[in-house]
């Protein structure tokens, strides 16, 4: 009996035992049921599903005539969990045989990632090495497409449309300005993936589209900057010159037709050529313009009734001894009229005139001409130029600004000012964005309104002047170098002295030739600024000999492009000659 009782206790004890331990179990299910469900859920879901971006394309930006000057399409990259690729070296070497790349440097990306779960093997392979690597099946490589960013038309523009980073974000140029129309928002999606991490099938209702960016119209237009970017190009080489740069707008309505630096650069492998070389120097570098500044310091004179174009000026026969300062002309000129003094760029006759003005009268000019501050064209980096205050002016500076020295002006604000001359006297914004368009071609923002920024010199004043500056091409320092059959051509040239960059004076042999135009004259439709940075001085270094022929050529292609009203007087004919003129026909 007494061992009946002790296997009955025996048996309960087990049975009590067993009891507890189902209870705990029950107790243990349900606070995992219950509190680490949850967690549980989401450990799960990481290591069954992955979130995949979906990036969406960039907008493109178009010249004014809606051809592509940067687009987006699709790129490929190779990438690898080197925890899951099973055999590094093996990996590396049926890499090596698709991407080119050696297979040590594979190797030593998976054996000393950057980071433990992801690395990139190759950025931008083509389509046909990306189809190469799915092929292989290999557990933890795989292939990522991302759109990325095109220029059908190579290098065109590139200093005005700049660059994206690898983050598709605009880093210089348009695709800065104006990155908050043309980025993408990215979509996603969330998908289950097998033991290999291959994708199987989307979780539902995760899908978000991508929305890609919108469009940008310029007011660019890729024929004439074509045409800038070739003649440009050919200059600076032919006369072995350190850089050059050219600048085309409409006097009408200040629109950026053409804007070119060389030497150029691929805007697709910025990182290729030095920073400096990728600087747009048109907005960015100040310059001394020398005798090209001297028609906006003239202009003040006829403005003020100070002189007249037949006014007969006293020009010392080249030589001008003002206090310690001694004045020199090109040429030993006796007596030259005022008209003259812009025609052969007397240096002489200006600092008299500069006398006449005195500093508060020319300061006033230049400030109305919008030198000393930014032209507010819409690219980023633009300068402001050296223009002194008044206060700081001195009687050398009487002297010298009239022939463009003791101040520095950019490019822009250059063409900018003989824009007002051309147009008669208003001062127009320059601008270079036309419109933004959405990914179904709608305006959605129209910047084509002309900025107004006044009168900067009066009517008349303007069209003397502009008769004036037709002489400087027919009879002057540019004739013969911008003539062209059909269209009378304004302008001006100029060879200024590069001064140093960390001292005083300018350094030997270096100048700045530079020419400035407009056609046709009597009502102009594009302006052009040509400047070459220390061309060889042995090959030649006067503006009129080595900047005019390249605004001739541009000037010549892009009127009839246009169709600009030829406006030269059809030439009579010599004696004993018969000429039939019908329908602008000989």
């Amino acid at each position: 009996m007494k061992d009946f009782n002790q296997r009955v206790w025996v048996g309960q004890a087990l049975i009590g035992v067993v009891f507890l331990a189902l209870l705990s179990q029950v107790v243990r299910l349900a606070y995992i049921q219950q509190s680490l469900r949850p967690e549980l859920l989401e450990y799960s879901r990481r290591r069954q599903c992955s979130k995949v971006t979906l990036p969406g394309r960039r907008g493109a930006i178009l010249d004014r005539r809606y051809r592509v000057l940067a687009g987006s399409h699709d790129h490929f990259h190779i990438y690898a969990d080197p925890q899951l690729v099973p055999n590094h070296a093996e990996v590396a070497v049926k890499l090596e045989a698709i991407l080119g790349i050696p297979a040590a440097e594979i190797q030593e990306v998976f054996d000393h990632p950057t980071s433990p779960r992801y690395v990139m093997i190759a950025r931008g392979v083509s389509s046909n090495e990306a189809e190469g690597v799915e092929l292989l099946d290999i557990r933890g490589l795989g292939v990522r497409r991302e759109p990325g960013r095109t220029h059908p038309m190579g290098t065109l523009g590139a200093h005005v449309l700049g660059f994206v980073g690898a983050d598709s974000r605009g880093l210089e140029g348009v695709e800065r300005v104006m990155d908050r129309y043309l980025k993408a928002t990215p979509g996603e999606r969330v998908v289950y993936r097998d033991v290999r991490r291959r994708a199987m099938f989307q979780a539902a209702d995760s899908y978000v589209a991508p929305r890609d960016g919108m469009h940008v119209v310029l007011t660019l237009d890729a024929a004439i900057q074509e045409t800038v970017e070739r003649e440009l190009q050919h200059r600076v080489e032919a006369y072995e010159a350190e850089s050059g740069i050219a600048l085309v707008m409409s006097p009408r309505t200040g629109e950026v037709l053409a804007m070119a630096c060389a030497p150029t650069f691929d805007p697709v492998a910025p990182g290729k050529v030095r920073a400096e070389l990728r600087r747009n120097r048109i907005l960015t570098d100040p310059v001394e313009p020398g005798s090209i500044f001297k028609p906006f310091v003239f202009s003040a004179a006829l403005a003020h009734g100070l002189t007249r174009p037949d006014e007969v000026i006293d020009c010392e026969r080249g030589m001008y001894k003002v206090g310690r300062r001694i004045l020199h002309d090109h040429h030993a000129n006796v007596a030259l009229t005022a008209e003259q003094v812009i025609i052969k760029s007397s240096n002489i006759g200006m600092a008299k005139l500069g006398e006449r003005l005195g500093n508060p009268r020319i300061h006033e000019a230049l400030l109305r001409f919008g030198f000393g501050r930014v032209t507010g064209i819409d690219l980023p980096g633009e300068g402001d130029g050296l223009l002194m205050p008044l206060s700081r002016w001195r009687d050398y500076t009487t002297l010298s600004v009239p022939m463009g020295q003791e101040l520095a002006v950019t490019p822009t604000q250059l063409l900018t000012a003989f824009c007002a001359i051309a147009n008669g006297g208003r001062l127009l914004q320059p601008r270079i964005i036309s419109k933004v368009l959405n990914i179904e071609g709608e305006v959605i923002e129209d910047r084509d309104e002309v900025v107004d920024h006044g009168q900067a010199l009066d009517p008349g004043v303007a069209a003397t002047l502009r008769e004036i500056l037709v002489k400087v091409v027919e009879e002057g320092t540019g004739k013969g170098r911008c003539q062209l059959d059909k269209w009378l051509v304004m302008g001006k040239t100029g060879t200024a002295q590069v001064p140093w960059t960390n001292r005083r004076g300018y350094e030997p042999h270096a100048y700045l030739a530079s020419f400035i135009a407009a056609a046709p004259a009597s009502d102009p439709r594009l302006a052009v600024l040509v400047m070459i940075r220390k061309p060889n001085y042995r090959k030649g270094y006067y503006g009129g000999v080595v900047a005019a022929p390249v605004a001739k050529a541009i000037l010549e292609q892009a009127l009839p492009y246009i169709n600009a009203p030829a406006d030269r007087p059809a030439k009579k004919p010599v004696e004993g000659q018969q000429w039939l003129v019908w329908n602008g026909q000989r």
